[in-house]
């Protein structure tokens, strides 16, 4: 839509476990610990297993990678190019969150008090 706000804190997503993949047939919910969740409704990129890039358009089709992030710790979460959420799981892993609309939500991320619609 407008992309992650200009320097934004992404900060708190540090340390945090994911703890839940909730998958709908046009959207997924990524819950992690401390009331930390992002609603997708957008296309994600995974690293695979055999350390290949997929972008998914299809959650059903990304589930599996997704799952294998179950019960990681972000180690990094930050803006790359074009308002895309990357987050970089301990242990291997990594998820990208795109902005990929310009006339609807991609994803919303909240925690605790504060709410971020890209």
């Amino acid at each position: 839509m407008y992309g992650l706000p200009p320097n934004v804190d992404l900060d708190f997503f540090l340390g945090k476990t994911l703890i839940q993949v909730c998958i709908g047939a046009n959207d997924c919910n990524l819950n992690f610990d401390d009331g930390l969740r992002i609603s997708v409704t957008s296309v994600i990129g995974c690293v695979e297993s055999n350390n290949v890039y997929r972008k998914y358009e299809d959650f059903r089709q990304a589930a599996p990678n997704l799952v294998a992030l179950l019960d990681r710790v972000v180690m990094s979460a930050r803006e790359v190019t074009g308002g895309t959420l990357s987050i970089e799981f301990r242990g291997g892993g990594r998820l990208d969150i795109y902005d990929d609309s310009k006339e609807y939500e991609s994803y919303v991320i909240r925690h605790k008090d504060k709410q971020i619609v890209v």
